[in-house]
């Protein structure tokens, strides 16, 4: 299974953004208003560890493709 170089970049800019998304939403809604308002905390969060899985796959995909290519060599 060899995964295309840009798919593993498309897949780390895609979890930035998640990553991103969730920092806001905590910022926004924990820090910057007076109301807690315990849905959007828990989205930033759930936005959060969904964006370090979607890293992960990332990284995994990307060593094993560097796998691939070493058994291949």
């Amino acid at each position: 299974m060899k995964v295309n170089f840009t798919k593993v970049i498309y897949g780390f800019v895609v979890m930035a953004l998640y990553l991103m998304i969730g920092a806001f939403a905590l910022t926004k809604f924990w820090f910057l208003t007076d109301q807690k308002n315990t849905g959007m905390i828990i989205f930033g969060l759930v936005v959060i560890l969904y964006g370090l899985y979607r890293g992960y796959r990332s990284y995994a995909a990307a060593q094993i493709a560097k796998n691939e290519k070493d058994d291949d060599e």
